[in-house]
Parts: structure tokens; C-alpha cells; sequence
């Protein structure tokens, strides 16, 4: 678990990332609802195209995330960028997510491509997610 002793540390970015690999690995490895230590009490979190709010929100959509024990993913991160707020000691990770379900024949198949922004606050547990929201990487055409 990462612990940041200031939010100017310098490998705070990595921490951020490490977070975020976490959370994407605990979902895919099934156990979704662990994920929920990652976020901050009044955390805003964009999933399937709700807006969910606070703890209670995101603790019932891992839940329900992990329930699907059929649908088994893998999400991949690419084109990692991050910003750091050095006078609220934020950092914002943006990123695109290639989402990939494995099938009947165990192949995995992109799913979709996402772009999603994570903010980061530092917390005494270590950097924890105050803010996800995804959107699609293209909107869909006519």
C-alpha cells in the first residue's frame, strides 16, 4: 500500500498508478468489492454510465460487479498521462483503457476503448481516488 508523507512526493505519480492498477486488477481478478479501500469517503465514480456518489454507491456497484462471475476481463492501461495540483495536492491521472471479456472459447475480444481521468487525494491510508469518470474513446457513428 502506498503512503505519501506529503502530497509534493515526488513518486507520487506512481503511487497513483499503482492505485489504479489495483483497483483494475481487483476487478478483474474477481474480487471487485476489496477495491473499495481505493476511494475516498465522498469519492464520484462514472461506471457503465451512472454517476455514483460516496462509498455506500461504489460499495454496491463492486458488488454487483463481482457478482458477474461469468463476465472475466481484463482491462489494459495506455497513453498514461499525469497533472499534479500543487496548491490543492491533487494529481489527475488520465488515461485510455482497452477493456477486453474473455468469450466462450476463452479468447479475450475488445470490449471497448475508454478515456478516463482519475483524481487522486492523499489521505493518511495513502493516495486513494476521489474522482473516476470514463467516456467512450470515439463516439459512435451514424
Amino acid at each position: 500500500m502506498t503512503r505519501p508523507t506529503t502530497p509534493d512526493r515526488a513518486d507520487g505519480a506512481a503511487a497513483c498508478h499503482a492505485v489504479l492498477v489495483e483497483f483494475l486488477a481487483a476487478i478483474d481478478h474477481g474480487h471487485a468489492s476489496t477495491a473499495l479501500n481505493l476511494f475516498t469517503e465522498d469519492a464520484s465514480f462514472t461506471a457503465r454510465g451512472q454517476q455514483l456518489q460516496g462509498r455506500t454507491a461504489i460499495s454496491e456497484f463492486l458488488a454487483q460487479r463481482q457478482a458477474e462471475t461469468d463476465r472475466q476481463t481484463a482491462h489494459i492501461i495506455a497513453n498514461e498521462t499525469t497533472r499534479t495540483d500543487h496548491t490543492h495536492g491533487e494529481i489527475t491521472l488520465d488515461a485510455v483503457l482497452v477493456l477486453l471479456v474473455r468469450d466462450e472459447a476463452g479468447n479475450y475480444l475488445t470490449d471497448r476503448v475508454l478515456d478516463t481521468t482519475q483524481q487522486f487525494m492523499p489521505t493518511p491510508a495513502g493516495w486513494r481516488i476521489a474522482t473516476r469518470h470514463t467516456t467512450p474513446f470515439h463516439l459512435p457513428t451514424a
